[in-house]
């Protein structure tokens, strides 16, 4: 990189970079112990059950404070005009259309404000030839249009996502109604069984987000947005998919002294993780894994995993297939 004359010199000099990061820090600080944080921190803690509703009214209670939001991001924004090399002290938020920043982060609530480009949406759209997916995030994701860009919305509705989820039962998905969203309007989408898509838009769209991970589905669904048919689905639960690539490293370690530890996770893990769990463990030693595989081919508690058990103990343990579990024979006893 070949720095220009400003950055440049602000690199050649430590005590402007002082005051930049000095600036940085003070800004967090006062962002951090602000009351708008602060309440939202207490409101969550004292809650007897993080229910979905209860996070929601935290969230718009958050929102309706839009004096005290305005005044921080002025102040952040007045920052960048005297001090070309602040930057906000607040997270990113990005993907392959939506831009924005973490105004506040729970592990079972987190709220930013983002806009989604519209070239960046009418390029993603080419590039699909007109075909796409629709998704169904798991989540309850609360959003308040700032500016809507003259946005429509198509929404979508599918069978609901449940620890009983299968793909055989994920169905397909239909469309429900679409409309032109309007400035200011809140629009709350429950990720479990209904979601949405943006048909159209004439310029950016600035907007709240607020999603509630608290009671979320075990996973999310896709379904294909021509056929309407299901596609897959991946975890919503990022402490589930570490739980999973541990357990993956520790095959590829080869640490048969982890096994125990792995089958104590079965007894909590969500049911795409209790399978992982299981495959690893019977490549790491099937005859350890057998008798858990054994209990999970006759009693999980989804089907899809008990039907998975019951064909991989058909096929490489056909003798162990046809033998009554003693252990579940003891307990009818």
């Amino acid at each position: 990189m070949i720095p220009g004359p400003d950055l440049a010199a602000w690199l050649a000099d430590t005590g402007e970079q002082d005051r930049s990061f000095a600036r940085i820090d003070a800004c967090l600080r006062k962002w951090a112990s602000h009351p708008l944080i602060a309440d939202l921190d207490r409101e969550i803690m004292s809650m007897s059950a993080r229910s979905p509703e209860a996070l929601l009214a935290a969230a718009r209670r958050f929102l309706d404070r839009g004096d005290d939001i305005d005044l921080l991001l002025r102040e952040m924004i007045a920052m960048s005009r005297i001090d070309p090399f602040f930057r906000p002290p607040l997270p990113p938020v990005t993907n392959d259309i939506q831009s924005g920043l973490l105004l506040y982060h729970h592990p079972d609530l987190s709220i930013a404000l983002s806009i989604t480009s519209i070239d960046a949406l009418a390029a993603k759209k080419m590039a699909g030839r007109g075909e796409g997916s629709i998704n169904f995030t798991g989540y309850n994701v609360l959003m308040r249009f700032v500016d809507t860009g003259g946005a429509t919305f198509s929404f979508w509705e599918a069978p609901e996502i449940t620890d009983a989820f299968t793909a055989a039962g994920a169905g397909a998905c239909r469309l429900t109604g679409r409309r032109r969203i309007a400035d200011g309007e809140e629009l709350l989408v429950d990720g479990r069984r209904e979601s949405f898509v943006v048909d159209h838009a004439m310029r950016d769209i600035v907007y709240f987000q607020a999603v509630v991970r608290g009671g979320a589905a075990p996973v999310t669904a896709e379904y294909d947005a021509k056929t309407l048919g299901f596609i897959g689905s991946s975890s919503t639960d990022d402490a589930a998919s570490r739980i999973q690539m541990m357990a993956s490293l520790l095959r590829a370690m080869a640490r048969e002294d982890a096994l125990p530890v792995l089958e104590a996770a079965l007894a909590d893990a969500r049911f795409h993780t209790r399978w992982h769990l299981m495959r690893e463990m019977l490549a790491l030693d099937a005859r350890f894994a057998l008798p858990a595989l054994k209990r999970m081919a006759a009693g999980d508690g989804n089907p899809d995993v008990r039907m998975a058990a019951a064909d991989v103990l058909a096929r490489f343990f056909p003798d162990e297939a046809a033998r009554p579990d003693a252990e579940a024979m003891s307990c009818r006893a």
